[in-house]
């Protein structure tokens, strides 16, 4: 590990969760992070600029994010940033209201949730959140890379819809829908394909609402898909094609 850990200096607090997850707060800052791959991260750990040679970066969606090369392990690091127009006066700031309601630490607890209960979502690694202000905060997740891995958009872009495991998409889809974890913004960036298999990622603002939950934010859920491909896609026919190919493998609604 490149980075040095702070070995518990100035925390206030220290207590295990769910067997792996550790939880640390101190003045100005909360890390959560899984002690089976990496202990006491400091707040360089987070910084893209620390790991030197052993990071390049990766834009994705509103910003970039940067893969880490840390020794036998990949991992993604992402700085949560804002959209909309309030990110032209505070891209990378949010209100702070609890260090367990931050979208960091809310993210971490769903991604290992569903991780320890077999659902396929890169593992979580670390997640940190720091104060600035009163009245804000901001912060940064690692999760696991995937390697070898490709998103649904990009293979939409290629034009290589007849390709795509339609049926499968659908059956993971479903896995998430019956456990009860709410992704808000279902969309091909999102859906990852690994070597056979289907993952979810980015669960930012994301919600577990049980099993029973009603089905209205599935069919929500299904619709936010749809736009996506929507707005990818060049041909009605191509979409109308590959949307029922998914709904095969999801189960009708």
């Amino acid at each position: 590990m490149p980075l040095g850990a702070e070995h518990g200096k100035g925390w206030s607090t220290d207590y295990m969760t769910l067997d792996i997850q550790t939880i640390r707060e101190s003045p100005g800052r909360y890390v959560v992070f899984d002690k089976d791959l990496v202990l006491n991260p400091s707040r360089e750990f987070f910084q893209p600029e620390s790991w030197f040679d052993q990071v390049e970066p990766h834009v994705e969606g509103r910003g970039t994010v940067w893969r880490i090369n840390a020794g036998e392990q990949q991992w993604i690091l992402k700085h949560y940033l804002r959209g909309g127009l309030i990110s032209h006066l505070v891209s990378a700031r949010y209100f702070f209201t609890g260090y367990e309601r931050t979208r960091m630490a809310n993210e971490f607890s769903i991604l290992q949730k569903l991780y320890l209960a077999g659902l396929p979502v890169p593992r979580p690694v670390a997640a940190s959140a720091q104060r600035k202000s009163l009245l804000t905060y901001s912060g940064a997740l690692i999760t696991e890379y995937l390697p070898n891995s490709r998103s649904l958009a990009s293979l939409i872009r290629l034009g290589d819809w007849e390709n795509a495991p339609w049926e499968a998409i659908g059956k993971t889809i479903r896995r998430f829908h019956e456990y009860g974890a709410m992704h808000r913004d279902l969309n091909a960036s999102n859906i990852l394909l690994v070597e056979g298999c289907t993952y979810l990622i980015d669960f930012d603002k994301g919600k577990l609402v049980g099993r029973r939950s009603k089905a209205s934010w599935k069919q929500t859920n299904l619709r936010r898909l749809r736009r996506s491909l929507n707005t990818l896609s060049g041909s009605t026919a191509a979409i109308d094609s590959a949307w029922n190919r998914m709904l095969t493998g999801y189960g009708r609604i």
